[in-house]
């Protein structure tokens, strides 16, 4: 009896202590769990976020080999639908590249235009491909006769584009009619270190046909 009596203690007790703490312990819990299955559901939504996006890159890329309208309208869906529901990955900016490339292949100007600002625009997110995305809109505005858009994208070029940008400045300069201006953009070209022969003798001959040394 004398046992009964202790372990009824011990139960008393235990409630006591249960009714206490319990509520605040199983709070605690609930956290921890909403935490564990937050972390595993949001790896589980980027991964799944980034196996959508690579679906969607890859009908830009099969696509962007292809002139037919069909291809063309698979591309214009798939490069939409990255740029809208996955922004922030990279195969929406390396799609919208290859979409560029597609559209300035067919002479699409305005489309070529739309996804290199929208890539140039998020610089930030994607700045190993933010160089590349301005030279080639400077090419597209030079294309339309946009000239003043076409220059300014070609300002302040990071020291590994900079030969590259100054022989599209002179590119643009010489369309618009000023040689001289363009012949100092191509020179400019030519001071870059480790330049490859094939650029160095490609610049000198644009140089060598407007009379310049």
């Amino acid at each position: 009896m004398a046992f009964d009596l202790e372990e009824q203690e011990r139960i008393d007790s235990l409630k006591g202590w249960w009714d206490r703490f319990g509520n605040t312990i199983l709070t605690a819990i609930i956290v921890v769990m909403l935490g564990i299955l937050a972390w595993y559901g949001w790896n589980w939504y980027q991964s799944s976020q980034v196996k959508q996006a690579l679906g969607y890159y890859e009908i830009v890329q099969t696509s962007a080999v292809s002139s037919d309208a069909d291809s063309q309208a698979r591309l214009d869906q798939a490069a939409a639908e990255l740029k809208k529901s996955y922004g922030d990955t990279a195969y929406a900016a390396r799609g919208a590249l290859l979409a560029a490339d597609f559209y300035i292949r067919g002479g699409h100007y305005e489309q070529a235009q739309q996804e290199l600002t929208w890539l140039a625009e998020r610089g930030s997110d994607f700045p190993e491909l933010l160089p590349v995305a301005k030279l080639r809109l400077a090419s597209v505005y030079a294309d339309q006769k946009k000239f003043d858009e076409a220059l300014a994208q070609l300002n302040n070029p990071p020291e590994a584009f900079k030969a590259l940008y100054d022989d599209r400045k002179g590119d643009v300069l010489i369309a618009q009619g000023k040689k001289q201006e363009a012949v100092v953009a191509w020179k400019a070209a030519l001071s870059g270190k480790q330049l490859p022969a094939a650029f160095v003798n490609t610049i000198q001959l644009k140089i060598s046909a407007l009379g310049g040394e």
